[in-house]
């Protein structure tokens, strides 16, 4: 799975310029002529973990499984790298190999750059797939990020493996989730034991997605956009705005995934990419559901209701020093609060605070990331400890059988 290197086809490498592609090819003399499939690899994926995609598409038309610098197996690092130079770059690997049109698979990271390379040379692509995409990496999910990458910068490698696995995944729809431990504890471990060049990868993908906003005339060519249904890191509305973004864009839902559903369940990602195309229709496929609406279902906005707690809690930034506030709602991920004491010097110049909840003992990170115009705080929890999580799933799931809903989306 994560980081495990596969065992069959032997990757091979091509230069260009100071920077290296790693890839493996599947193709059949049957369909040598055809072109290609590439199969873009993430900043988790390895050309092992994507293996099993490229054998069952290879039967209609080639495959290239791509591993770009600092992702998927390539753990090259090269600074400063935008969506628009890695799309130079693997247009001028096509150029190499003779290939002048092409299907794109891409997924979460790599997404990015498959949407910019169609959007610069459209004409090079017949096809493309997206799994896990965003516009824009939204506020709350950055603050996370951010923080992340805080752990990883001072080597506290437990919480920065434990906050990415509890974030990236929808940890509280595991028992809803196929293979949910199992992914969950992979993706884990294969953070946990990061060196020091996987950091400056990470690093670097870091800054290049929070720059990121795709303004580029959308190509023509066919989209599809498919997100898992408790995907709440790229969440299924972001996934339908991208769809939006194409003038042929389509948007599925695969049911009981989250980000990190190619992972787990691969039989249902890889069934879509291979009937997407060879142009047969998605409908009736299990597991998949259809948007082509031309809105998105309000009551699906949002992942997961808030619930009105309308209690007494404290914001403490570690100064002993703790500031009153009215929980409005809550829930897994985060909170909307109220305080009197907004010009508390704590409040102006942090974000990061303690929020304790003292008629229930419950205590909890929180990061405040916003301030609405009626004076409520949002904040984001901060999830790095799988102990610290589970009780608060249980202090939630308390709330939310005593408490309604504040607002379905």
């Amino acid at each position: 799975m994560f980081g495990q290197e596969s065992k069959v086809v032997a990757p091979k490498k091509m230069k260009i310029g100071e920077c290296e592609i790693i890839y493996a090819s599947f193709i059949k003399p049957t369909t040598a002529h055809k072109d290609p499939v590439i199969l873009l690899g993430g900043a988790f994926h390895t050309i092992g973990t994507m293996e099993e995609d490229a054998k069952a598409l290879s039967k209609e038309n080639p495959v290239y499984l791509v591993s770009l610098p600092g992702l998927g197996l390539n753990r090259q690092y090269v600074k400063g790298m935008s969506s628009e130079d890695y799309a130079l770059i693997l247009r001028t690997f096509l150029d190499s190999l003779g290939i002048e049109s092409t299907s794109l698979i891409a997924q979460s990271y790599s997404s990015s750059i498959a949407i910019t390379f169609a959007c610069l040379y459209e004409e090079r692509v017949k096809k493309l797939i997206l799994c896990g995409a965003t516009k824009e990496i939204r506020e709350s999910v950055s603050h996370l990020l951010e923080e992340s990458l805080h752990h990883l910068v001072k080597n506290q490698m437990d919480r920065f493996a434990s906050g990415l696995a509890l974030n990236m995944m929808n940890f509280s729809q595991r028992n809803n989730i196929a293979a949910a431990k199992e992914v969950n504890q992979h993706f884990y471990q294969h953070l946990r034991s990061f060196n020091e060049l996987d950091k400056a990868r990470y690093k670097s993908t870091f800054v290049r997605l929070m720059g990121e906003k795709h303004t580029l005339r959308p190509p023509q060519c066919p989209v599809l956009v498919i997100s898992g249904e408790f995907d709440n890191f790229t969440t299924p509305y972001e996934n339908y705005q991208v769809s939006r973004y194409f003038p042929n864009g389509e948007y599925i839902i695969i049911q009981g995934a989250d980000h990190l559903g190619t992972h787990e369940k691969s039989d249902v990602y890889r069934r879509v990419f291979k009937r997407y195309l060879e142009e047969l229709p998605l409908n009736r496929m299990k597991d998949v559901e259809i948007h082509n609406d031309s809105e998105f279902p309000r009551e699906k906005i949002r992942m997961e209701p808030r619930w009105l707690l309308n209690d007494v809690g404290f914001l403490d930034n570690g100064n002993g020093v703790f500031i009153p506030v009215n929980i409005v709602d809550i829930n897994n991920f985060g909170c909307r609060i109220y305080t009197s004491f907004t010009d508390h010097k704590s409040l102006q110049k942090n974000r990061k605070f303690t929020l304790h909840i003292p008629g229930d003992d419950m205590q909890m990170d929180v990061i405040l990331f916003k301030q609405t115009d009626n004076g409520h705080y949002r904040g984001i929890f901060k999830h790095n400890a799988f102990d610290v999580t589970q009780r608060f799933e249980n202090f939630i799931g308390k709330v939310a059988d005593t408490c309604t809903s504040a607002y379905a989306a």
